[in-house]
């Protein structure tokens, strides 16, 4: 039986390996489905696996429409595009939201809060 309150080295390192052996068999699949990877995509990729990350993760939190995170090759290609679309035009680069305008602004620091 295994004590997962406290594991001994030899348990925390077959969890390890588990694990890692888990994101090559995730990275495997997941290139199928990007036949259209390039070799530059593909070798980030497997140093993302290899440092122990699934393909199904990106290292920049950037997440799809629903919510979850975009997958690696996707995140890279985000990535990339925005890059290019900035170098095109730095000052009107739409990557930065517009300011908000806040409540306080325009207010006196003696007049009282609006609420």
């Amino acid at each position: 039986m295994i004590d997962y309150e406290n594991p001994g080295p030899e348990t925390l390192k077959e969890w390890e390996n588990e694990y890692r052996n888990k994101c090559r068999r995730e990275m495997r699949q997941y290139l199928k489905d990007f036949p259209d990877a390039t070799p530059e995509e593909k070798r980030d990729l497997q140093r993302w696996v290899r440092s122990g990350h699934s393909p199904y993760d990106n290292g920049d939190y950037i997440a799809t429409d629903s919510g979850g995170p975009m997958d690696f090759i996707n995140a890279r290609r985000f990535l990339e595009e925005e890059y290019q679309e900035y170098l095109k035009d730095p000052e009107a680069y739409r990557g930065f939201p517009e300011p908000v305008e806040s409540v306080f602004d325009g207010l006196d620091s003696n007049n009282d809060l609006p609420f």
